[in-house]
């Protein structure tokens, strides 16, 4: 481990989930929990930033702690603030944009899975399944699961393509080529790989910098979790990057700090040496 010193409060922590801060049970451990509310009590912002949509977010995390804490969805798309923080931040993607990303996809990859993800709650996929299994795999009820049509008319503000494996790679790479700059396109790798598309310039880094920024605070004074690819961007313009580790190799060059493992209260380990 490479722990980073700390001689003033930071200006926010922010942090992913799986990987991160859940172990591989989906649970915040005890020390990980007291760690964070010591770090609320000190009036540090506390900024969950994950690839999550909402509903999944607020199903597995306590809802107390939750309410002191602000987050970033989705990748940045869906972003709000709780004190200290305030604000609420949405960016849908172009209509126009969204079916060309999908008839590319599926020119390409027909069995690809697409989920378009509205608001954090409603979304929309070109697939069905039994009441039972909605609940377990998405946290949703069956009125919101829409058609990619009925989605696309509410303004998603994410995309995401699954189901096609090692082949998610490839298909960024088609899409980049495809689409340019006109969206943002993150690949996640370390538990099933997914393919997130958001607006340009959507990121957690990005959602995390409007969040502190009107109160004065800066990038350069937060310290960041992360271990997969859509960390990535948060823990190159944090000031006190932290790689778990469990984390992919290409985060834990980029990082100046590494931590222990998810399973080894690696979150906690950083945040207790703050008032150490």
């Amino acid at each position: 481990m490479n722990l980073p010193e700390f001689d003033r409060l930071p200006d926010a922590v922010a942090l992913d989930l799986d990987g991160t801060l859940f172990n591989g049970n989906e649970e915040i451990s005890a020390r990980n929990r007291a760690a964070l509310e010591r770090c609320i009590e000190a009036g540090i912002p506390v900024i969950l930033a994950t690839s999550r949509p909402a509903r999944l977010f607020h199903r597995v995390f306590p809802e107390d702690l939750a309410s002191s804490c602000s987050y970033s969805v989705m990748n940045g798309a869906v972003t709000a603030g709780n004190p200290p923080l305030n604000g609420y931040y949405k960016e849908p993607l172009p209509e126009n944009v969204l079916r060309k990303a999908i008839d590319v996809t599926l020119f390409h990859y027909p069995e690809a899975h697409i989920i378009l993800e509205i608001d954090g709650f409603e979304f929309g996929a070109n697939w069905t399944v039994d009441a039972d299994t909605l609940w377990k795999r998405n946290s949703a009820t069956p009125e919101m699961l829409l058609s990619v049509e009925e989605a696309i008319k509410k303004q998603p503000s994410k995309l995401a393509f699954s189901g096609i494996g090692e082949e998610i790679l490839p298909l960024m790479n088609i899409l980049n080529a495809d689409m340019g700059d006109s969206v943002s396109i993150v690949p996640a790798l370390t538990w099933r790989p997914i393919l997130n598309i958001t607006c340009p310039g959507v990121n957690k880094a990005s959602a995390i910098h409007k969040l502190i920024s009107p109160a004065g605070k800066s990038l350069n004074n937060v310290v960041a979790f992360g271990d997969d690819l859509p960390d990535m961007d948060m823990l190159v313009e944090c000031g006190i990057p932290v790689a778990m580790g469990n984390a992919l190799p290409e985060l834990k060059e980029t990082c100046k700090y590494c931590t222990a493992s998810n399973e080894e209260d690696g979150v906690a380990i950083v945040l207790e040496k703050i008032f150490s």
